[in-house]
């Protein structure tokens, strides 16, 4: 054997010992990968395809472009908003849309002190509202989700004044050209029902609230709504079939009962006037069964309280001051009217259930009389007679009652009676500088007329009516007056009728659109029409529901 082959030969045997004698060698892992961290996407949900295709329908009835106001994921119970501003001279239409997982959704619009001022509980996810002059610049828009859960797309389209019904027919926005005032698909009839009623109150009305709500006998279902300053507000209560016998009440935040609801066939109502903010309670309770009641919440036009049909008995829940401090705030407010120094007629106390008298000397042309309720006289009424027993003027008002009086000098007599709580009052008269012939010659018709341009805390006087004009009214014709709105502005109508007549018709109509509203009032009412960027041209048609009458007519602008 060669030296080569016996020196492999040692080291063949020296490596197979060596491996006998150790463990086997393990070969080595490969490391882990270990995933990348998730990332936070920026952006937030769109809701806009849910928008879209209803945005795109209004906009050809004559919306303007969606904006769309927030997107989010939402369960039950959630709530989305931002505020909006909108034009004084436009109106808006605001609506929600929720995914297929969303069943309900309830829309707001609320102003900066928390009022609400408009509402769709409807029990579907597409909610609509229409905000029309006059509003307040800047709106908290919100949409809540009552039942499933997914995206929700909250979005707002301007709309000029002119494509109103047209947008709100494509929209099925909350009711404001006199039709449907909303969805509440239980209650088959109930807008013929609320249309009839608000015909009978008389005046312009729209939407707040609106809600089914279940009730049950042992205990009353409660509901909180807000009176607003210088309006009224009515609460419609209608009853399902199963329901026989219903009581309604409003209570104010300490639980005194501020009014019942008058019976309306099964139906109840309660209209509640207050010329300050006021938070009620509407409690509820069946006598016997259980069942569902449909609730309608509408208010009215700022100083509507004057305008109403008496037969609608609204109760007034402004509180009253202390007689001194009252009279101090309303001679502070009458500073710089144009009206003389103040006159002490009479202090007394009113009481329930008789009328307190005081005989007075009425100057020639138009004066001024406030009744002031001192605390705790809540809920007064007045009424101005002339010596021959004719009326002259009349008024109700929870801190007190302003009456009107124009003609010739001489005696009179006034009545004051509570119709809630008895308390202290002070009578002053104060002249007025002015004295405009149309009223002096039909003083029925003035103290209407200024009592409704009054109403709302404006304090004003004669000279706010100098334009008003006389026109003969007769059941079986029609009386047009044409008139032009300011691009950007409104026009408020006020009519008031004299002796003779009752019930009288107002429809406004956009000469060159022919979009139109009709109000009807009993003795005096009042609407308003607006315009856009180009003006407009109105008409005012007016005719007498019974008899012949005169009526002052009052056309005049009102501020941007």
């Amino acid at each position: 054997m060669t030296r080569l082959a016996v020196r492999i030969a040692s080291l063949a045997l020296t490596a197979l010992a060596a491996g006998c004698g150790s463990a086997p060698v393990k070969p080595e892992k490969p490391a882990a990968t270990r995933p990348a961290p998730p990332r936070v996407l920026p952006g937030k949900a769109d809701g806009y395809a849910l928008l879209a295709a209803d945005a795109a329908r209004v906009k050809d009835a004559g919306a303007g472009a969606l904006e769309v106001v927030s997107s989010e994921y939402l369960s039950e119970g959630d709530k989305v908003g931002a505020f909006v501003e909108i034009p004084l001279d436009a109106c808006a239409l605001v609506m929600a849309r929720g995914s297929p997982s969303v069943v309900d959704v309830d829309l707001f619009a609320y102003e900066d002190d928390g009022a609400s001022f408009a509402v769709d509980e409807s029990t579907d996810a597409r909610p609509a509202i229409l905000v029309c002059p006059p509003h307040p610049k800047r709106l908290w828009l919100a949409a809540r989700v009552v039942s499933g859960s997914g995206l929700v797309g909250l979005g707002v389209q301007s709309v000029p004044t002119s494509a109103v019904a047209a947008v709100e027919q494509a929209a099925g926005a909350r009711g404001r050209s006199g039709g449907e005032t909303g969805r509440l698909e239980a209650w088959p009839g109930l807008e013929a029902k609320l249309i009839a009623h608000r015909a009978w109150l008389g005046g312009r009305w729209e939407d707040v609230r609106r809600a089914a709500v279940p009730v049950a006998p042992r205990a009353a279902t409660r509901l909180t709504v807000a009176v607003e300053a210088g309006r009224c507000l009515d609460v419609f209560v209608s009853p399902s079939d199963e329901i026989g016998s219903l009581e309604a009440v409003a209570e104010d935040p300490s639980g005194r009962i501020l009014a019942r609801g008058k019976e309306r066939g099964r139906d109840r109502a309660i209209v509640l006037c207050s010329a300050t903010t006021n938070e009620v309670t509407v409690a509820i309770r069946p006598r016997a069964s259980t069942g569902l009641v449909a609730v309608v919440a509408s208010r009215s036009a700022p100083g509507a309280g004057a305008a109403l049909d008496v037969s609608a008995r609204a109760e007034h829940v402004t509180e009253t001051r202390e007689l001194d401090a009252a009279r101090a705030a309303l001679a502070k407010d009458l500073t710089g009217k144009g009206l003389g120094a103040p006159k002490t007629v009479l202090v007394g106390s009113a009481k329930l259930g008789s009328r307190a008298a005081a005989s007075l000397d009425l100057p020639a042309g138009c004066a001024r009389i406030d009744v002031i309720a001192g605390k705790p006289l809540a809920d007064a009424a007045a009424s101005l007679w002339n010596d021959r027993g004719a009326l002259l003027a009349e008024g109700r008002g929870g801190a007190g009652v302003t009456l009107f009086a124009c003609g010739p000098s001489g005696p009179a007599r006034l009545d004051v009676e509570a119709l809630a709580r008895p308390g202290p009052f002070a009578v002053e008269l104060r002249k007025d500088d002015a004295a405009p012939a149309a009223l002096v010659a039909h003083p029925l018709a003035a103290a209407r007329l200024l009592a409704v341009l009054d109403a709302g805390g404006a304090r004003i006087s004669a000279a706010s009516a100098s334009s008003a004009q006389v026109v003969a009214l007769d059941a079986g014709a029609r009386t047009s007056l044409p008139f032009d709105v300011p691009a950007r502005g409104c026009v408020e109508v006020t009519a008031a009728l004299d002796r003779g007549g009752t019930g009288v018709d107002l429809r406004l109509a956009d000469a060159s659109t022919g979009e139109n509203t009709v109000t009807r009032g009993r003795f005096v009412l009042t609407d308003r029409l607006c315009a856009g960027d180009a003006g407009a041209k109105g008409n005012a048609e007016l005719r007498l529901l019974a008899g012949k009458a005169d009526a002052l007519v009052l056309v005049r602008p009102l501020p941007p």
